[in-house]
């Protein structure tokens, strides 16, 4: 598996993740559980973000491309 395919499988794994511990009405005003369900969304972000840039290290560099 590809790493951009690890880290959106990641990523959709932490939102949902979020989303159940958030209910579907929301934390109503539990705000522990807002606050982590919030950092479950921020390290989907990270994890996406680490993709990009191991995808980017990883390319060849211009010159080669051509």
């Amino acid at each position: 598996m590809l790493h951009e395919e690890f880290a959106d499988r990641v990523a959709e794994r932490l939102e949902a993740a979020a989303g159940e511990l958030e209910g579907e009405d929301g934390p109503a005003g539990n705000y522990p559980t807002a606050i982590r369900a919030r950092m479950l969304r921020l390290a989907a972000d990270v994890a996406l973000q680490e993709a990009a840039t191991v995808t980017e290290e990883e390319s060849p560099p211009p010159m080669a491309r051509a």
